[in-house]
């Protein structure tokens, strides 16, 4: 019988990328605190997404970066630390790439398709990555990768329910574009850092060391 596992070169060097990864997650953190800073002494909340207008252009990228308030950047901050580590940490070969498109397609749809109001915060870009890595963890067909989605589904499968309309005063636009557009990024990358898996060969004749 044939057990796949993973080669052992290929999994030294995955490990090798968590410390880059916990770095990347931590600068990521710096980036969207400092921009929560700057903002208490310039109006950068003004620089959200705001649909279909020419000025709410630069909120396509922009967006992930401000946040309104202290519980929106704090409530904000851990998933997206988890998520950034998990995502560099597993598909360093896309990542950057994936967080880029996350933005930008994200951004897009909701400037096109959004409500006409300033949308703010990284939700949106959590959202992409959280669908990305869950669903990536099965098209890829990884134990690494699975093992990270259902500790994912585990942590924040509840936040499935921010994808809907409800609750006032919250993007749930970007929830849904976020999602959506990680969806989309983990079946049309699911052939990219894929784990290289060595099969274990169990003895043929191991049923001749015991006894009818």
């Amino acid at each position: 019988m044939k057990i796949p596992h993973l080669d052992p070169s290929y999994a030294k060097q995955r490990r090798a990328q968590w410390p880059r990864a916990f770095r990347l997650g931590l600068i990521f953190l710096a980036v969207i605190w400092g921009f929560f800073l700057l903002a208490q002494v310039l109006p950068l909340t003004q620089f959200g997404t705001k649909p279909r207008t020419i000025e709410g252009l630069l909120g396509i990228v922009t967006m992930p970066f401000i946040h309104s308030g202290w519980p929106h950047l704090v409530g904000n901050s851990l998933p997206m630390f988890v998520a950034v580590l998990a995502l560099f940490g597993n598909y360093p070969k896309v990542a950057k790439m994936i967080v880029l498109l996350s933005i930008v397609l994200t951004g897009t749809l909701v400037w096109v398709f959004g409500r006409e109001v300033n949308h703010i915060g990284s939700s949106g870009l959590f959202y992409a990555l959280l669908s990305y890595l869950f669903v990536s963890g099965f098209l890829k067909k990884d134990i690494q990768s699975i093992g990270i989605s259902i500790a994912i589904a585990f942590m924040y499968g509840s936040m499935i329910w921010g994808i809907f309309p409800g609750k006032p005063g919250v993007s749930w636009e970007s929830h849904m574009f976020g999602f959506l557009v990680g969806v989309f990024l983990a079946y049309n990358t699911k052939d990219i850092d894929r784990p290289v898996l060595k099969d274990w060969q169990l003895d043929k004749d191991l049923d001749q060391y015991y006894e009818e």
